[in-house]
């Protein structure tokens, strides 16, 4: 692991936030990181570093949406089948804050491409929305769902 001394976490977060701000974004210092934001009615991405690695990651679903479900086992098998397409990012789940997108980026990335990490996320979520939903109401979507959600055409049997 690589330990970021109190001023190069500084640097890093400055660095976000401007290659964030460049790109139109709200940016707030929060305890760990920054919150940055499309404005006040879009949701929220959290950039937090540890280690010199940086995890960026947006709520999707909170609690309250997670206690309207009767039963989570939909969710969680919509999420392993979301996974399982290489989405380039991962769920994180808490109990007490909800389902998280996540995306962790390596010790010594680019902070000017941050923007197109969030710009990844928003698509994964905007993407996956309407399958999330159904799976609180206990539906596991069928591939072809994902294939739609993803404006994927199926492939043909192999030859």
């Amino acid at each position: 692991m690589t330990d970021l001394t109190p001023d190069q976490e500084a640097a890093l977060l400055e660095s976000l936030a401007s290659a964030c701000r460049e790109a139109g974004y709200v940016v707030d210092a929060i305890d760990r990181g920054l919150e940055v934001s499309g404005g006040e009615e879009e949701g929220a991405f959290y950039l937090l570093p540890d280690h010199g690695w940086l995890q960026v990651r947006c709520l999707v679903l909170d609690p309250e949406d997670l206690n309207a479900a009767r039963d989570l086992t939909a969710l969680f098998e919509t999420m392993a089948l979301a996974q399982f397409r290489l989405i380039g990012c991962r769920f994180g789940y808490d109990a007490h804050s909800g389902l998280w997108l996540v995306e962790d980026l390596y010790p010594g990335f680019e902070p000017a491409r941050i923007p197109a990490v969030l710009e990844q996320l928003t698509f994964v979520w905007d993407a996956l929305e309407d399958l999330f939903e159904a799976a609180l109401e206990g539906t596991v979507p069928a591939e072809d769902a994902f294939d739609a959600a993803f404006d994927l055409e199926a492939a043909g049997p192999p030859n």
